[in-house]
C-alpha cells in the first residue's frame, strides 16, 4: 500500500516545520516566495494531497454551501447553477450541487444527504409539489432552522426561512401588456403546469393584464416545460387557426423556443404572421431564429440575495425582484413598439 504523504514529509523534504509547510501551503504572505515555491514544489515532487476534510474539521467549518436545482436538462437550471457556482467561489467556498429532476423524494435525500456533510448553508429551488410540510419535517426543529437556509426562484408558502424570488405575477403582465401593444387581440397562454409558484403566477398576472385591456384569452394550456410541449401544442393549433393577430404568450423560453419551431414547420414567419413572447431570458434565446422577446429574470442577484440571507440568518420574509421586458424581433411591429 502506497503511503499516505503528510505535512510531516514536506516539512522533512524542505528543513521547515510542519506548522512553516502548512501556512506555505496556504500561500501566507508573510513567508518569501523563495519559500513558497520551495514548499509547493516539495509537495508535487512528494505527490501530497491536500486534506480538505481534515481542514473542516480543524476550523469546525464545512466551507461547502448545497445548492438543490430542478431538471439540468432544462437550460434554465444550467444558468442559475452558473450564477451560484460563481457566487460561491467568490467567497471562497465550495458547491455541493443536487439535482432532484423535479422529484420530491430526490430533494429530501439531498437535503439530507447536505445535512450530514455539514454544509454551511443550504440554497433550495424547491422541486415540483413541495409543500411546507416536505421541507419543515427536514430542515426546522423546535421551530427554528438547523442550517441556515434560503428559497429562491420558487417561493413555498409559510415556509420559514428566507424567500428571494422574481415578482412573477409582474412578469405574465409584462409579457401580455407586449402582445396587446403590438396590436394583438387573439392571444393563447402556454404554461407549464400548475405545480410551482412561478407557473400559477405567471399564468394569472397574464391573464389579469388581459382582462385589464378587455381582451378574452384564447386559450390556456398548461403542460411540461419542455420544447416538445411548445412545439405540439402550436402544430396543433396552427391546424386550427390563421396566423392573422396571433400570439402566442409562454410561461418559459424553453417552451417559447419550441413554439419557434412549430410556427416555421407550419410555414409562418415569427414576427411577421406570428408574435412568440417567452420568460427568464436564457442566454440562448439571444441566438434563436428568430431572437425571443422575453421577460428578463435577474437570476445572478436572486442567488446573490439567496446567499446573503442564508449567511445572515436573515428574517423569514420574501424578497422580489423586478423582471423586465426585453424585446426582440419574434414580437410583430417589433421596431415600433420596442421606441
Amino acid at each position: 500500500m502506497t503511503k499516505r504523504i503528510t505535512l510531516k514529509h514536506i516539512a522533512q523534504e524542505t528543513g521547515l516545520s510542519v506548522s512553516s509547510v502548512s501556512l506555505a501551503l496556504k500561500g501566507d504572505s508573510r513567508f518569501p516566495k523563495a519559500t513558497l515555491d520551495k514548499v509547493d514544489g516539495a509537495a508535487r515532487k512528494l505527490g501530497y494531497i491536500y486534506n480538505q476534510g481534515a481542514a473542516d474539521l480543524r476550523t469546525s467549518r464545512s466551507n461547502t454551501v448545497a445548492v438543490c436545482l430542478g431538471d439540468i436538462s432544462n437550460p434554465i437550471f444550467n444558468d442559475m447553477l452558473a450564477s451560484a457556482e460563481r457566487e460561491i467561489d467568490s467567497r471562497g467556498k465550495r458547491l455541493l450541487l443536487g439535482v432532484t429532476r423535479e422529484s420530491r423524494e430526490r430533494q429530501a435525500d439531498f437535503l439530507h444527504q447536505a445535512m450530514r456533510v455539514g454544509c454551511e448553508a443550504i440554497l433550495i429551488c424547491p422541486a415540483y409539489g413541495t409543500t411546507c410540510r416536505d421541507l419543515e419535517d427536514i430542515l426546522i426543529r423546535c421551530g427554528r432552522l438547523i442550517v441556515p437556509t434560503a428559497l429562491f426562484f420558487r417561493s413555498i408558502e409559510g415556509f420559514a426561512a428566507p424567500q428571494v424570488v422574481s415578482n412573477e405575477f409582474e412578469a405574465g403582465r409584462l409579457s401580455a401588456r407586449a402582445a396587446v401593444e403590438a396590436g394583438h387581440r387573439r392571444i393563447f397562454w402556454l404554461g407549464g403546469g400548475q405545480e410551482t409558484s412561478a407557473a400559477r403566477l405567471r399564468q394569472s398576472g397574464a391573464l389579469a393584464e388581459l382582462r385589464a385591456a378587455g381582451i378574452e384569452v384564447a386559450g390556456v394550456f398548461n403542460g411540461p416545460t419542455s420544447r416538445a410541449f411548445g412545439f405540439d401544442i402550436t402544430t396543433k393549433l396552427l391546424r386550427e387557426e390563421t396566423p392573422e393577430d396571433l400570439a402566442f404568450l409562454c410561461f418559459s423560453d424553453l417552451i417559447a423556443l419550441g413554439v419557434l419551431s412549430g410556427c416555421h414547420n407550419a410555414g409562418w414567419q415569427v414576427g411577421r404572421d406570428i408574435s412568440v413572447i417567452g420568460c427568464d431570458d436564457m442566454q440562448e434565446v439571444r441566438y434563436s431564429v428568430p431572437p425571443l422577446t422575453t421577460v428578463r429574470i435577474d437570476l445572478g442577484r436572486i442567488i446573490e440575495k439567496a446567499f446573503e440571507a442564508a449567511s445572515e440568518s436573515s428574517k423569514a420574509e420574501v424578497t422580489l425582484f423586478e423582471p423586465e421586458l426585453v424585446t426582440r424581433s419574434s414580437l410583430k411591429n417589433y421596431l415600433t413598439t420596442s421606441k
